[in-house]
């Protein structure tokens, strides 16, 4: 089954083909990219039949059997629902491959894939969105004079993220991540030529570079623990760790999760990344970078499970951020913005079920959440692309002009605010449920108040977008390599949920159908949240009464508005300081440093031309002296050659008498 290998080697080798082109060549090439990522699809399609019907489903859980291990007790029997904790050793791959590139010791070190029941789900999540987005980017973005070089990064960017999916080991799966961080990089930046893509670009890069350096300690923690970085090495010695090395560990790589996806504190590079182009952040912030970090969690959860505080920490953390993400998302106008706020509160539901060590639920949320996302995103680009404008107060009766957009983004929304029968619904029942059967209560309030936020920005976005004034009549309906996408995610997006119980089974997990004791206070809260969105903006009156709720409410509105000072604090506490310190840096370069520098080059420069003058007077005047002295004596004894014999006879008798002197003074 090696051709395995081909699901990322093929947008891999597009980017490769087109990288080196000429632009006008690279443009020409593109549809090798949309190929490539096809072609990709079709073989983890035939991956996943290839799994299927995946692990069955075992007689116990054995997430509760390890954890109980770890804690030096026998297992407890498990609650009711709360079979589908994590296994924390891996079921057998279906298929592995390795080749080694360096031994030290014992450790290998190199290139390791494998495919297994979570792999196959994770492909087809990531290359069905792949391609839709690529062939949606063929209409979107065919204006763009630098579409050639769009397409080449979308190819790698996705050909990573299948890396990362694939490894067998962290080694492989950091290096993975990097290249996607630098994707990332490169396509929220893509329109480089204007200063808010660039600023977003760098901030992405800075923030989730931030959480990476934990990720690489974290490596490092697990190295010196396991000795080496394979998964089942790693967690079949997580028993023989040192004392409070899980803990280390575990924390360490959450931070890498927290950074790519967008956890609070360090989810405030996500909004910003809107402007890059809308199909890129369809497949960034749905399938494929920010669902990096959640997958990072998920595979390493039997070492969160080594120590309860683990799992704890990581709940808290994915409730605030479901919490603080929809609380924002509520306030935005930017319809770019209220999606990514929106996908930073649905991550913080993610982060909430692998805190509660619910594995499938984590899994099947982050799968249905990047089916209904897309489409919202591509949506997005459609309604961006037909009213020129991103702001949803100058957008308005768009379900006249637009019913095809209309209907597939109502379907995505519904999906996103929890209604039956999409696939959200499920997701979302079994994130809540088992937050309830793990015994956090608190959080289990916490997701449903942030379910019935969640509706209630969707109806205003709803609202705000299709109903109501018409303001922008030239509005129309996108081309079908534009919607066609949007209705197969659509379509998807409505039968997905009902795979529930199946999705459990695949990865060898006990699945269940909704509870009404979960399902029915779900839907009370995401029904009371759609009246209040109706209530404040699909009336006549609603600008009359957002007014008053923005007059009465003003405090915590302002907060909101002010992103409840994330960005400020950041600004204040990190970015004006280190800019600061820059300045000061940079003037004492230029004072000190280089007039250092200059300085000895002055003096140096002075002594050389000293060195130069003595050369020359001195030097060259001694040397062109003598020999000025010697040609003068030549000259003078030249006409001593007169060739006449008496003239010879005379100096010989000049120079005996001048010897004969000479003896008779000194003798004297």
């Amino acid at each position: 089954m090696d051709w395995v290998l081909a699901i990322p080697a093929l947008p891999a080798a597009a980017f490769a083909v087109m990288a080196p082109l000429s632009r006008r060549a690279r443009n020409a090439a593109r549809w090798i990219s949309v190929v490539a990522m096809c072609a990709a699809l079709a073989l983890s399609l035939l991956a996943f039949s290839r799994v299927w019907p995946g692990v069955g489903v075992p007689e116990s859980s054995a997430g509760a059997e390890a954890a109980a291990t770890a804690e030096g007790h026998a297992p407890e029997e498990p609650a009711e629902g709360a079979s589908e904790l994590v296994h924390l050793v891996d079921p057998e791959p279906v298929w592995r491959h390795r080749t080694t590139l360096a031994t030290i010791g014992e450790a290998r070190f190199g290139l390791g894939f494998k495919l297994d029941p979570t792999t196959a789900a994770m492909l087809v999540m990531v290359t069905l969105v792949g391609s839709m987005v690529q062939i949606y980017s063929i209409g979107y973005m065919h204006r763009d004079e630098r579409i050639g070089w769009y397409f080449a990064v979308l190819s790698l960017f996705s050909a990573a993220m299948l890396g990362v999916v694939m490894a067998d080991n962290y080694l492989m799966l950091y290096a993975m991540w990097e290249i996607m961080g630098l994707c990332s990089y490169l396509l929220i930046g893509f329109w480089h030529e204007q200063e808010a893509p660039r600023r977003a670009a760098v901030k992405a890069f800075l923030t989730t570079r931030i959480g990476d350096v934990g990720f690489a300690l974290g490596l490092a923690v697990i190295f010196v623990n396991a000795g080496s970085f394979d998964f089942d090495v790693v967690f079949a010695t997580l028993p023989n760790w040192a004392g409070g090395a899980a803990l280390a560990a575990a924390l360490l790589l959450l931070a890498g999760a927290m950074g790519k996806s967008a956890q609070v504190p360090l989810h405030v590079w996500l909004p910003d990344a809107m402007a890059g182009p809308t199909p890129a952040s369809a497949l960034i912030h749905a399938a494929t970078m920010v669902a990096a970090g959640v997958y990072l969690v998920a595979r390493s959860l039997p070492i969160f499970a080594a120590d309860p505080l683990a799992l704890q920490v990581t709940l808290v953390v994915g409730v605030t951020t479901a919490l603080v993400g929809g609380s924002l998302a509520m306030v935005q106008h930017d319809i770019k913005k209220v999606l990514a706020y929106s996908t930073i509160s649905q991550l913080g539901y993610m982060f909430a079920a692998l805190g509660s060590g619910a594995y499938v639920a984590a899994l099947f949320h982050l799968v249905t959440h990047a089916f209904f996302k897309s489409l919202l995103f591509l949506g997005a680009g459609v309604i961006i692309h037909a009213t020129h404008t991103q702001d949803m107060r100058e957008m308005g009766g768009l379900a006249r002009k637009m019913p095809w957009t209309t209907g597939v983004f109502t379907v995505g929304a519904l999906a996103l605010a929890g209604m039956f029968p999409l696939a959200g619904f499920f997701s979302k029942d079994e994130v809540l449920a088992s937050l309830w059967h793990g015994g956090h209560y608190v959080a289990f309030a916490l997701a449903l108040a942030t379910a019935g936020i969640t509706a209630f920005y969707v109806a205003r976005l709803m609202f705000r977008v299709f109903a109501g004034y018409l303001r922008t009549p030239e509005a129309r309906e996108g081309h079908p390599e534009i919607i066609g996408p949007m209705v197969v995610l659509a379509l998807i997006t409505l039968v997905a949920g009902w795979g529930v119980v199946a999705f459990a089974g695949f990865l060898g997990h006990e699945g269940e159908w909704p509870q009404p004791q979960f399902y029915l206070p779900s839907l009370a809260s995401a029904g009371l949240g759609l009246a209040a969105g109706w209530w404040a903006y699909g009336r006549r009156s609603a600008v009359l009464n957002t007014s008053w709720l923005k007059h009465r409410l003003s405090h915590a509105y302002d907060m909101l508005a002010q992103k409840l000072y994330f960005d400020m604090t950041y600004d204040v506490l990190l970015v004006r300081p280190f800019i600061e310190a820059a300045d000061r840096l940079a003037r004492f370069d230029l004072k000190v440093i280089d007039g250092v520098v200059n300085g000895a080059a002055s003096a140096w420069r002075a002594l050389a031309d000293a060195s130069a003058r003595f050369d020359l007077s001195v030097v060259d005047g001694a040397v062109n002296g003598l020999a000025s002295g010697v040609r003068a004596a030549g000259g003078h004894l030249r006409r001593l050659q007169t060739g006449r014999v008496q003239t010879y006879q005379k100096l010989i008798v000049g120079a005996l008498v001048l010897l004969m002197l000479w003896i008779v003074v000194k003798g004297a």
